[in-house]
């Protein structure tokens, strides 16, 4: 008789793995810059046959495993993709597994009940397949203060109330109680890329306000619903500037400790914060530019 395979815990499995990164200092959703989506979100990691971007966790699964093999393309594949487009994943390569959610009915009490249950396929990087050609890579934004009016016209567009340098002083922060950002001024900053970084982070905690997604803002610094929300914020950030071609860094190294100890006590925290994030991401952008992506499919 064989042996029953046993089941994988992806929660698990992936947890760890963001574990890890944070435990060597590195932070698995921040975006590897020199690469971008060849159309629609540059940075974003994408389905190379339906050119769907990827959501939620499966962003930071990515980008990790981008950061940790160097691959330099943005696109993704399962095998069988890759052979119907005529290319061939290399003898020896590894894949990486993405998640999605499906739903299942159940009869309970005479009611139908819809739960949902993640399942799980692999995918390839672009750069493990031979006989596809990479299309030309992108060209970096310029990182200067001109030139930024596509930036601009986001945060305009989000309808955001943004002070600079009010009661809070220097401090770049959220205060869901007037629903306004705070933010230093744009000469405080070295680079463009880092000021748009921070209110990046701090529109992520906007978007929570009880009027749009309506997060619980109640945490206090230090304890695990504070740290979870500064997760969003983080997440959020990295997915915005990633999607805009900004480079630029949140200086938020204070956070890891209390990040590390919900992912340790959670371990569909990184997944939840995960899924918020990616929405606040899609709610800024679909207000600056109408859009309104196609949901992403298995492969």
């Amino acid at each position: 008789m064989t042996k029953a395979k046993a089941k994988r815990d992806l929660y698990q499995e992936i947890t760890d793995k963001i574990i890890t990164s944070l435990e060597q200092g590195v932070r698995p959703w921040k975006c590897p810059w020199d690469q971008g989506r060849y159309g629609g979100f540059e940075g974003i990691p994408y389905n190379l046959k339906t050119s769907y971007s990827y959501r939620g966790i499966n962003i930071p699964i990515l980008w990790a495993t981008q950061q940790e093999k160097g691959y330099q393309s943005s696109a993704w594949l399962s095998y069988k993709q890759a052979q119907a487009a005529g290319g061939q994943v290399r003898k020896g390569e590894k894949s990486t597994t993405v998640v999605y959610w499906s739903m299942f009915e159940k009869e309970e009490k005479g009611e139908t009940k819809r739960i949902p249950f993640m399942k799980w396929y692999n995918v390839f990087n672009l750069d493990q397949v031979e006989g596809l050609e990479p299309k030309e890579a992108p060209k970096k934004r310029e990182q200067t203060w001109q030139d930024q009016q596509h930036i601009e016209d986001v945060i305009q567009s989000s309808g955001a109330k943004i002070h600079f340098e009010t009661k809070h002083g220097v401090r770049a922060c959220y205060s869901p109680v007037f629903d306004y950002i705070n933010m230093p001024r744009k000469e405080r900053f070295k680079a463009s890329g880092d000021y748009y970084c921070t209110l990046f982070h701090e529109l992520t905690h906007w978007t929570g306000h009880k009027e749009r997604m309506n997060r619980d803002f109640k945490g206090r610094f230090g304890d695990e619903s504070y740290a979870f929300e500064e997760l969003i914020a983080e997440m959020g950030s990295a997915f915005l500037v990633a999607a805009l071609g900004i480079e630029g860094k949140v200086q938020h190294d204070s956070y890891i400790a209390s990040w590390l100890k919900v992912l340790k006590n959670d371990k569909k925290a990184i997944f939840k914060a995960a899924t918020e994030a990616s929405k606040a991401h899609r709610f800024i952008m679909e207000q600056a530019e109408g859009l309104e992506e196609p949901q992403e499919e298995a492969a």
